[in-house]
């Protein structure tokens, strides 16, 4: 089936009010504990399933490595050993799969935290503004870019401002003009501010939180990516 552009922004408006009244429904968990579980499954998450990223979350949480103050010399090898082991996913053993690298921004993500607040939640709260929080992050958490950063800070409920600029936006965004194929590169904080302005515009006009109207994105979009489907 051949999708218009137009009935694909139709289909995105449709669904956005649907959205936002799950999200007043919910209430996110703001625990030190629920905080660095977010926070560890969008490093994790990287190139990598999201099951098999919370699956390793789940580990890591459990054994509570995250969860301690006072320095650790070996906190990088004990996360190594969890991330090395295979875990269940929905009923089946997987190995992760870039357990060297990521052992090594969680422990560093976690020194840069504990040496600026006693805490995850201690310094969430001092920023002023979601991108303020967004940019801390990018500069000081290895591993986590500025999509990822913006995933964590709208899991953790402190902003529905912030952009998820995934391939199935990028590509709807393309699709209504909004941004060529040649946009500068979203990898960068300041590329991925430029595009999520233009968005953010976009969701003004259809009088939708940029954070919802994303969402609503991929949601469509993953639906009419499906086989024998086709855009245009």
């Amino acid at each position: 089936m051949i999708y218009r552009a137009d009935q694909i922004q139709a289909a995105v408006a449709s669904i956005c009010p649907e959205i936002r009244r799950r999200i007043e429904c919910t209430v996110p968990a703001v625990s030190e504990r629920a905080l660095w579980w977010d926070l560890s499954s969008c490093i994790l998450s990287s190139q990598v399933p999201y099951p098999l990223a919370a699956a390793v979350a789940d580990v890591l949480d459990r054994s509570e490595l995250l969860l301690t103050q006072k320095a650790h010399t070996q906190r990088e090898k004990y996360i190594l050993e969890i991330l090395s082991e295979p875990v269940n996913v929905q009923g089946r053993l997987r190995k992760y799969r870039f357990p060297s690298a990521k052992a090594s921004q969680l422990a560093m993500t976690h020194k840069q935290i504990h040496k600026t607040r006693d805490s995850l939640s201690e310094l969430l709260e001092e920023f002023t503004t979601a991108e303020d929080a967004r940019k801390w992050l990018v500069d000081n958490a290895p591993g986590l870019g500025p999509k990822q950063a913006s995933m964590f800070l709208r899991n953790v409920g402190l902003s529905y401002d912030l952009a998820i600029l995934d391939r199935h936006v990028l590509e709807y965004m393309e699709l209504l003009g909004l941004n060529s194929a040649h946009s500068r590169s979203v990898q960068s904080i300041s590329g991925y501010v430029d595009t999520e302005v233009v968005l953010r515009a976009h969701a003004r006009d259809s009088d939708c939180p940029v954070g919802i109207l994303d969402w609503a994105i991929w949601i469509v979009m993953r639906v009419i990516k499906q086989p024998k489907e086709k855009l245009i």
